[in-house]
């Protein structure tokens, strides 16, 4: 018994098939959204965890506020996201724009919405918890600020690439018609 290969049907690739996938749900909203929920997820949940652990925040707190930080990012990532776009946008910042030009998008759309928003994670962890230390809340959200401007400088490069596998467009772009392919034609 021998088997053949349908020649007629096309064959496509792992690659070609996430490809497509991506192509036919970048525009809607749901996809956006999931994509830049996500990103914050794996990286601030990961991130201010252990920062958390650092400040010494006892387990059942820092459970505590970890899970209303996945709460707060289905709220507030898209809006990060949204802030990053229109920012990059506004000021005409690209892949090509100086480094600082760059730094100051990630920044300027992370940073007034982390100081509030952790501060709130913070006190909502030890309410829930009943652990009402406000040392190591103050010592956790210190370290958060410090921490602020070099996390929103690696999670805004960081969500790009994440919205660029996802197929969803970037904040920060590249500049259209720049290639080699422009001078030659």
């Amino acid at each position: 018994m021998t088997m053949t290969i349908d020649d007629t049907k096309p064959t496509y690739s792992l690659k070609d098939r996430w490809n497509n996938h991506c192509k036919a749900n970048a525009d809607r909203w749901f996809y956006k959204y999931s994509v830049d929920v996500s990103s914050g997820w794996i990286y601030y949940t990961t991130m201010y965890g252990l920062q958390e652990l650092l400040a010494q925040t006892d387990h059942d707190t820092l459970v505590e506020t970890r899970k209303l930080g996945v709460l707060v990012h289905a709220a507030v990532m898209p809006l990060v996201g949204w802030l990053r776009n229109t920012i990059a946008e506004k000021r005409h910042v690209t892949k090509e724009s100086p480094l600082v030009d760059r730094m100051k998008v990630n920044a300027l759309a992370i940073l007034p919405l982390q100081a509030v928003v952790y501060a709130g994670m913070l006190m909502g962890g030890m309410y829930r918890t009943g652990n009402w230390d406000l040392k190591s809340a103050a010592a956790a959200w210190g370290i958060g600020m410090l921490t602020a401007v070099p996390h929103s400088l690696i999670y805004g490069p960081l969500q790009d690439c994440y919205r660029k596998f996802f197929g969803v467009q970037p904040a920060i772009k590249k500049t259209q018609g720049t290639s080699l392919e422009t001078y030659v034609g």
